[in-house]
């Protein structure tokens, strides 16, 4: 699980911005906070996109939004995932083994990519992996067990949690975060006073 977390500490200042106004002080911070988290959901799944094979769309499905109330002035954004299978991620080739007329596999090896940028890398398992078909029809990389009484054994990558905490990325979502937060209270004290 990996979680940025948006509060704020004190509501005094947005009271003297808001002046006269001032009872509309935990509205101004709970529609702040709440924008803000939405925000960071999509920074999270963006930055996580950038640097693994994997969609934003994949990354969105596993953060869930706390959102701030008028008696909680907090709100969150936190990711829990278990490890994705590796199939889902670059796979080469992406097909089941065949083999040719001499009896020999092919490929000899499957290459994944979990990460973008750096060339796809041989499946260094042994017994070999294989990409196989399940009767639910879900495709995934295995390799074969001796050691248990289920005959495969599905390859797994990192979690989408493990992904935005090995990127480094949190720093700098978090900061975001902050950045955010205060230009939508900005925002938030402006449109009251103006509208009165």
């Amino acid at each position: 699980m990996i979680e940025t977390r948006i509060e704020v500490d004190s509501i005094e200042e947005v009271r003297k911005r808001l002046g006269s106004l001032s009872h509309k002080a935990p509205s101004v911070l709970v529609n702040a906070i709440n924008r803000t988290t939405t925000n960071i959901k999509k920074t999270m799944a963006q930055e996580t996109a950038k640097r693994y094979n994997i969609t934003s769309g994949e990354v969105k499905k596993t953060i869930t939004i706390s959102r701030a109330t008028r008696a909680r002035l907090q709100g969150a954004a936190v990711s829990k995932a278990s490890p994705i299978a590796l199939a889902k991620f670059k796979v080469s080739p992406n097909r089941k083994v065949t083999y040719t007329s001499k009896g020999k596999p092919s490929p000899k090896a499957y290459k994944v990519s979990v990460e973008k940028g750096p060339a796809s890398k041989p499946l260094d398992v042994d017994p070999k992996a294989f990409i196989a078909v399940m009767k639910s029809g879900h495709q995934g990389l295995f390799r074969r067990k001796t050691d248990s009484s289920l005959p495969i054994k599905q390859l797994f990558g990192p979690s989408v949690p493990q992904m935005i905490k090995n990127d480094g990325s949190m720093e700098r979502i978090q900061a975001e975060a902050e950045s955010t937060l205060q230009k939508r209270i900005d925002a938030e004290i402006e449109n009251i006073l103006r509208r009165g």
